[in-house]
């Protein structure tokens, strides 16, 4: 098993790495997030400083 952290700490790496725009869109046009809540909550992303970070876990097995 291999765990891997990455830290993003540019916000536009972070959305062009994760989609974050593209995920919020998504999430707006399903009506799970108000629009222009959404879009609000977007925007200050790119405003000040920025992190983000997530686990991925790897694991191999064989038989």
């Amino acid at each position: 098993m291999l765990a891997t952290t990455p830290v993003f700490r540019d916000f536009q790496e972070a959305d062009h790495t994760l989609g974050l725009g593209r995920n919020m869109q998504k999430a707006i046009d399903d009506g799970h997030i108000d629009r222009i809540r959404g879009h609000r909550w977007f925007a200050s992303l790119s405003r000040g400083p920025f992190y983000a970070s997530f686990t991925i876990v790897s694991v191999i097995g064989s038989r």
